[in-house]
C-alpha cells in the first residue's frame, strides 16, 4: 500500500442544541447503527412508564417532524431502557431528537441528541470518525471518585465533530478490580453501564454523534471465549450490553457454534468508506495459554527466543495448538460474512473495526489474532490473494498505541533468522493497523509494572519494546490514554485515508521510541491503490 503523508484537517467546533435537565432521563440519550435512511435512538426512563421520541431535521426542533413514535410502556426486563428504530430518513442529513415522558405534574423532556445519516453508496462524501475503547468507570471506594479518570479522551473525541464514534469493546469493566465482586447478574451488569454514564464525557459524546458499539470481553468476563463461557453469564452480560447500547438487534448473523448471535455488522459511508465491525468474542475457541504454560513469546524463532533469555522452544504441543486450523476467532458464519464484506466492498477504504490486534509482535499472543494463527493467515491470505486493497484494521484492547504494517511473518523473506535480515528484507505488507486506547484503565506499561513489580517490571517493559523494535513498529506509546480518528476523502480525484492516535488533549501521539521505520507521529495518510 502506497503511503503519502499529509496533514489532518483542522478540528471543528461542535454545536449541539442545549437541553434542560431531566428528572426521568438521567442516563441521557444516544443514537447508533446509523444507515442512509435509519438510526436507532436510545434512552432510559428512570421511573418506568411510557416514552415518546420526536425527530427533526433542524436544530430549532421546528416544523414537521421527520419521525415520531410512542412507546406505551417501558419494561423492567430491559431496565426501562427504550430503543426505537427511526426510519424513513434522508441520506447525509443531520437530525435532532429528544424523548418525552408524561408525568402527573407535566411533561419531562430528555436532552437533545443529534446524528448524521450516511451518504448514499456512490456519493463522493468525506467522512471523519473516531474510535475508542476500554473504559473502566468503576468507583474507587477509597477516594469516592472514578478509579482512573473522567473519560477525558471522550471529551477530546467529541470536539473532533465526528460523523460517528465506534465504541470498540470493553465499554464497561464488569469484573473491575475496584468492584466488590465481578458482575454475574443482568442487574449488576446494568449497574456498570449506569455508572459509566454518570461520567459526563460519555453521555455528552453519545448525544453529540451516533455510536457503533461492539463488545469485547469485559462486558461479560475477562478473556472469555464464546465456546466455553457460562451461558447464563454470557446472556446476562450481552443482554445488558444490548439494553444499554443503541445497537440494532435485527438482521444479525446466526451461528449455532457461538454463544449467541455474533454482533457482526457492515455500514457503508458513501464511495470512500465501508465500516466493518467484527465480534471477536461470541464465537471464539478457547485460548491455549495453559497448553503453552504461559510462555512469553512462543512464536518467536528459536535463535531470537534464546537472545531474549527464553528456552529455544516453547513447551511441547504449544505451537501445534496455536496453529490448529480447527480453532477460530470469528466462527465459520461470521468469517464467511467478513470475507464477503471485503470482497464485495466498492468503497475506496475498508475500515475493519477489530477488537484485538492482528499485527505481529509475538509477546503473549494468546488472546489476539496471533494466538489463532491458522485463521489469521487465512484472513490475510484472502485479502492478499483477492487483491483487496486499502484495508485498514482499526483496533483497541492493548491499552497502548501501536501502529504498524500487517504481514504474515516478519522473517518470511529471510534465510537467516536475524533482526538485520528482517530489516534488509522486510515482509510483504498486506494491510495496516492502528491500535489505540485506553479511555480509562491501566495502560499496557502500567499493567506490566503491576504484574512484575518494581524490580522485574522495567525489564519486562524493555523486553516488550525490544520485541516491538524487532517487529519494525512505526509508532508506539505504551503509557498514554488515547482515542483515534479515521478519515476518508477524495479531493481532486485522489482517494486519501488518514488514521491517527490522539491523547486526551486532542494532540497526535508521538513515537516514544523512534526506530529506523518510525513515522515520528502516530498518524499516517494513505493514497488509495487500485
Amino acid at each position: 500500500m502506497k503511503r503519502l503523508l499529509l496533514p489532518i484537517a483542522s478540528v471543528l467546533a461542535l454545536g449541539v442544541v442545549a437541553s434542560p435537565a431531566s428528572a426521568q432521563f438521567t442516563q441521557g440519550v444516544a443514537s447508533g447503527d446509523v444507515t442512509t435512511t435509519s438510526a436507532i435512538v436510545w434512552s432510559r426512563v428512570d421511573g418506568g412508564g411510557q416514552a415518546k421520541v420526536e425527530v427533526w431535521d433542524n436544530p430549532g426542533l421546528t416544523g414537521k417532524k421527520a419521525f415520531q413514535r410512542n412507546v406505551a410502556q417501558t419494561s423492567a426486563g430491559s431496565d426501562f431502557t427504550v430503543k426505537i428504530d427511526v426510519t424513513g430518513l434522508s441520506p447525509n442529513t443531520t437530525y435532532y431528537y429528544r424523548f418525552k415522558h408524561e408525568t402527573g405534574s407535566g411533561t419531562d423532556v430528555s436532552p437533545v441528541g443529534t446524528f448524521r445519516t450516511a451518504p448514499t453508496a456512490g456519493s463522493n462524501a468525506a467522512v471523519k470518525f473516531t474510535y475508542a475503547a476500554d473504559s473502566d468507570g468503576t468507583i474507587n471506594t477509597a477516594t469516592g471518585q472514578p478509579a482512573f479518570n473522567n473519560f477525558e479522551t471522550l471529551d477530546a473525541a467529541r470536539l473532533e465533530n465526528p460523523a460517528f464514534n465506534v465504541y470498540l469493546g470493553d465499554t464497561i469493566y464488569s469484573d473491575s478490580s475496584f468492584r466488590a465482586a465481578p458482575a454475574t447478574t443482568i442487574q449488576e451488569y446494568w449497574g456498570a453501564y449506569k455508572q459509566n454514564r454518570s461520567i459526563a464525557a460519555l453521555p455528552n459524546l453519545m448525544k453529540a454523534t451516533s455510536t457503533y458499539a461492539q463488545q469485547d470481553d469485559h462486558e461479560v468476563v475477562n478473556d472469555y471465549d464464546g465456546q466455553t463461557v457460562d451461558p447464563a453469564r454470557y446472556a446476562a452480560g450481552i443482554g445488558a450490553f444490548l439494553d444499554y447500547m443503541p445497537t440494532r438487534e435485527t438482521g444479525l448473523l446466526n451461528d449455532p457454534t457461538c454463544a449467541g448471535n455474533p454482533l457482526f455488522r457492515t455500514y457503508h459511508w458513501g464511495a470512500n468508506a465501508d465500516v466493518i465491525l467484527l465480534d471477536a468474542r461470541s464465537c471464539r475457541s478457547s485460548d491455549v495459554a495453559v497448553i503453552c504454560q504461559g510462555d512469553l513469546a512462543p512464536t518467536l524463532p528459536p535463535p531470537i527466543r534464546v537472545a531474549f533469555g527464553l528456552p529455544a522452544s516453547p513447551p511441547p504441543g504449544c505451537l501445534a495448538a496455536i496453529n490448529d486450523p480447527s480453532r477460530t476467532l470469528l466462527g465459520p458464519v461470521q468469517k464467511a460474512a467478513f470475507k464477503n464484506a471485503l470482497l464485495n466492498s466498492t468503497a475506496e477504504f475498508k475500515f475493519i473495526m477489530n477488537p484485538e490486534p492482528i499485527q505481529q509482535f509475538w509477546a503473549l499472543p494468546y488472546d489476539r489474532w496471533e494466538g489463532y494463527a491458522a485463521e489469521r493467515n487465512e484472513i490475510l491470505d484472502f485479502i492478499e490473494n483477492n487483491d483487496i486493497n486499502n484495508t485498514l484494521f482499526l483496533t483497541t484492547d492493548m491499552h497502548a498505541t501501536l501502529q504498524n504494517q500487517v504481514y504474515h511473518d516478519r522473517f518470511e523473506n529471510c534465510t537467516s533468522l536475524s533482526a538485520i535480515c528482517a530489516f534488509i528484507n522486510p515482509p510483504d505488507t498486506i494491510s495496516y493497523e492502528l491500535v489505540s486506547g485506553p479511555i480509562a484503565t491501566n495502560t499496557f506499561q502500567q499493567e506490566i509494572l503491576n504484574l512484575f513489580g518494581p524490580v522485574q517490571g522495567p525489564q519486562r517493559v524493555e523486553q516488550f519494546n525490544q520485541a516491538l523494535d524487532l517487529a519494525g513498529v512505526d509508532c508506539r506509546d505504551l503509557n498514554r490514554y488515547s482515542y483515534a480518528t479515521a478519515e476518508a476523502d477524495n479531493p481532486f480525484g485522489i482517494a486519501l485515508g488518514t488514521i491517527a492516535s490522539k491523547d486526551a488533549n486532542g494532540n497526535v501521539i508521538t513515537d516514544k521510541r523512534p526506530g529506523p521505520e518510525s513515522t515520528g507521529a502516530c498518524q499516517i495518510t494513505f493514497e488509495a491503490e487500485g
